[in-house]
C-alpha cells in the first residue's frame, strides 16, 4: 500500500519537475560566443553569454576587431561614467547583465556600450534558424529601440 502512494507521488510530481527541467534547458539556449556588429559604432565584438549563479544570463567582451588604439595601446573603457573603470581593457568588462528567461525569451537585461560610455535595455529570443539570436537594444521601452542578430560562434 505504502509503495502505491509514493508511485502515485511521484506520477503526480513527475509533469511539473519535466517542465521545469525543459525550461532551464531552453533557458540555456542563449548560452555561447556571439559575433556581434555594433548597430551604435563601426565595431564588430564576440560576446560569451553564460548563466551565473543566480541564474540570470550575462555576458563578457572575448574578442574585439579593433582592440587597439590608432597609437598602438589597448582600447580601454575611456567613456564610462565611473573614473575607476575607465583604465579597464575588453576582457575585464561585462557588456550583458541581468538577462532573465521568461519561458520565451530572455528580458530585462542590460547592454553597456564602452564607445559611448552607455547602457541600454536589451531582450532577445532565439532566431527563426533556431542558432541565432535576435537581440533588440532599447532606451527605457523596447518599442523604442532596434534590433540586431547576433551570429552564432559556438
Amino acid at each position: 500500500m505504502k509503495a502505491s502512494k509514493l508511485l502515485l507521488l511521484f506520477f503526480i510530481a513527475l509533469p511539473p519537475m519535466q517542465a521545469i527541467v525543459a525550461q532551464n534547458s531552453n533557458a540555456d539556449a542563449i548560452c555561447g560566443t556571439y559575433r556581434v556588429e555594433s548597430p551604435v559604432s563601426n565595431d564588430i565584438v564576440k560576446i560569451k553569454i553564460y548563466r551565473t549563479s543566480n541564474g540570470k544570463y550575462q555576458g563578457k567582451y572575448v574578442w574585439l576587431s579593433q582592440p587597439n588604439n590608432p597609437d598602438g595601446t589597448p582600447r580601454t573603457d575611456i567613456n564610462n561614467p565611473d573614473p575607476k573603470k575607465r583604465n579597464r581593457t575588453a576582457d575585464q568588462i561585462v557588456a550583458v547583465w541581468n538577462l532573465t528567461f521568461d519561458g520565451k525569451e530572455w528580458v530585462d537585461g542590460l547592454i553597456y556600450d564602452p564607445t559611448s560610455g552607455k547602457t541600454y535595455g536589451l531582450k532577445g529570443k532565439v532566431a527563426k534558424n533556431k542558432k541565432d539570436m535576435e537581440m533588440r537594444y532599447y532606451i527605457k521601452k523596447p518599442i523604442i529601440g532596434l534590433t540586431s542578430t547576433w551570429t552564432r560562434e559556438n
